[in-house]
């Protein structure tokens, strides 16, 4: 058993670390992206569509990064089987 400093929230830094585990929504992926990549904003109607697995279309991409295209994205793409736009 771990004695933790009491009053102290996230001690371990275990919360942090496990937050996307916990809750895995847009939101929370949303707040993680904002914070680690240091944005002002991510636009979440983006991330909701990519989590409800809505084929990634130019548009989609250049919404959550402009300096990527549908082609860098194609090698990971492939890899994990995400859908993308028939064309």
């Amino acid at each position: 058993m771990i004695d933790f400093p009491a009053g102290q929230q996230d001690p371990d830094g275990s919360e942090g670390l496990l937050e996307l585990l916990v809750d895995d929504s847009p939101e929370a992926y949303r707040r993680f992206a904002e914070d680690y990549y240091e944005l002002t904003s991510v636009n979440l109607a983006a991330v909701r569509q990519v989590y409800a697995l809505q084929p990634l279309t130019q548009p989609l991409v250049t919404t959550l990064n402009q300096q990527l295209s549908v082609a860098d994205l194609a090698y990971d793409i492939t890899e994990i089987g995400y859908p993308t736009a028939q064309l």
